[in-house]
């Protein structure tokens, strides 16, 4: 069995003869900012959440579809089919087309209560019913390695491939999170965390992002921010080096850790994310002073990112039963400086994992279990999600970081409303 996993909110455009139209547009491209306005002008934001489960936001697929048609004409009337990246590998591999409810829920134009795409935001989006792919369980098999792709990546012809589930799903997954009383963070390009979700919760609807998951009748809910973006960014254009995974650039110590904070980092070097859904403001070091050296900045940005990161949490438990245990995966989880300034500005513990690239995991739990290797995606990740050690908080920096939270929550406001940056 092939399992697939990958990126989620990219658009992957083919013409009749299956060839690419043009480039990828991914999660990460912001483009269509004005369309979601447009958009916004047919349904409300209110209406699109009540659908969606999300908020409108110009990473989302509709709005990009919708930028396509206004600038790439050319492009746009010659779409045959729309799919996201990891349906576009499986077609690849097997010649077959179809995607997950877990993709679908984040494309602003899938009804996330009903399972099916919406006509209506299609409609809005300018995405014509007929180039959507169909819409099948994650553990359905799509079909089998062609002779070509065999030849090409040594995987033997004929093998089943499953059609699989985004990389969030994946990772929720490989991060052991199967009950709602646990929560995850994943460190990647961009932090998020999350919780499983019976339904949408209307207290916090726009403030965070559900999407179906891969299990029936299951939401994800989540929030999230730039993560290791913003750290990458000061490696490379700041201190010029290069980053690898698992490396622990600069000189942070605990003394560092423990002391009251007094530099704040806005991470928002991709807008805000959570709870804000504002991708216009820019990031931004406040109340630098000549006595801040570069680990300083460092860990003003593991702060920022951390604060930012706290904000979807506390979301995550409204209404909600408490938390029993906190997980955490992704390429930033190798940092156990950035962990423990997680723990202490969350203020529990967190639990790493032996296994950091917990996509790949939850894709493969999910691979296994429908080859029957285990009777449960539960039972899978007894199996293959293993726990390394805990990240305890450190009491006197909790105390410390209570008081910075509250400065950060009014600073980063001012800087979403733009009373410091333009007045």
């Amino acid at each position: 069995i092939c399992s697939i996993t990958g990126q989620m909110h990219g658009i992957v455009l083919l013409a009749k003869d299956g060839s690419l139209l043009r480039k990828v547009i991914t999660w990460a491209d912001f483009r269509a900012i004005e369309e979601i306005t447009e958009i916004e002008s047919y349904l409300s934001q209110e209406t699109i959440v009540q659908i969606t489960g999300s908020p409108g936001v110009p990473m989302m697929p509709g709005p990009k579809i919708l930028w396509i048609k206004k600038y790439e004409p050319h492009v746009y009337y010659q779409i045959k089919k729309l799919l996201f990246p990891k349906d576009y590998i499986g077609y690849i591999m097997t010649g077959e087309i179809a995607t997950d409810p877990s993709d679908a829920s984040n494309t602003m134009f899938y009804n996330c209560v009903k399972r099916q795409w919406d006509e209506a935001l299609c409609n809005i989006c300018a995405v014509p019913m007929e180039i959507l792919p169909p819409v099948k369980s994650a553990d359905t098999i799509l079909g089998l390695v062609t002779h070509s792709f065999a030849t090409k990546s040594l995987i033997p012809a004929g093998t089943p491939v499953i059609i699989g589930g985004g990389d969030m799903p994946t990772t929720v997954i490989g991060t052991g999170i199967i009950y709602d009383i646990d929560i995850g963070f994943s460190l990647g390009t961009a932090g998020t965390v999350f919780r499983l979700a019976p339904h949408l919760q209307e207290d916090v609807l726009g403030k965070i992002f559900y999407y179906s998951h891969v299990l029936e009748h299951m939401l994800i809910s989540m929030g999230t921010c730039p993560g290791s973006l913003n750290i990458n960014w000061f490696d490379k254009q700041v201190v010029r080096s290069s980053f690898e995974q698992g490396e622990i650039v600069g000189n942070i110590n605990q003394t560092q850790i423990l002391k009251p904070p007094d530099l704040y980092f806005m991470p928002f070097l991709s807008g805000t994310g959570s709870p804000y859904m504002d991708y216009e403001p820019k990031g931004a070091f406040l109340r630098l002073s000549s006595h801040h050296n570069q680990e300083d900045l460092r860990l003003a940005i593991y702060e920022g990112v951390s604060y930012s990161l706290k904000q979807s949490f506390e979301l995550l438990m409204v209404g909600r039963p408490p938390v029993e245990k906190v997980f955490i995966g992704g390429g930033g989880s190798y940092n156990k400086y950035w962990l423990q300034v997680l723990a202490n500005i969350i203020g529990l513990p967190l639990i790493t994992l032996k296994e950091k690239d917990v996509a790949v995991i939850g894709a493969a739990i999910l691979g296994g279990y429908v080859a029957n290797w285990f009777d449960s995606i539960k039972a899978g990740t007894k199996l293959f999600v293993k726990e390394d050690e805990q990240i305890f908080p450190q009491p006197e920096s909790v105390y410390n970081y209570k008081d910075g939270y509250k400065t950060y929550l009014k600073l980063s406001k001012m800087v979403v409303d733009d009373s410091i940056i333009n007045k």
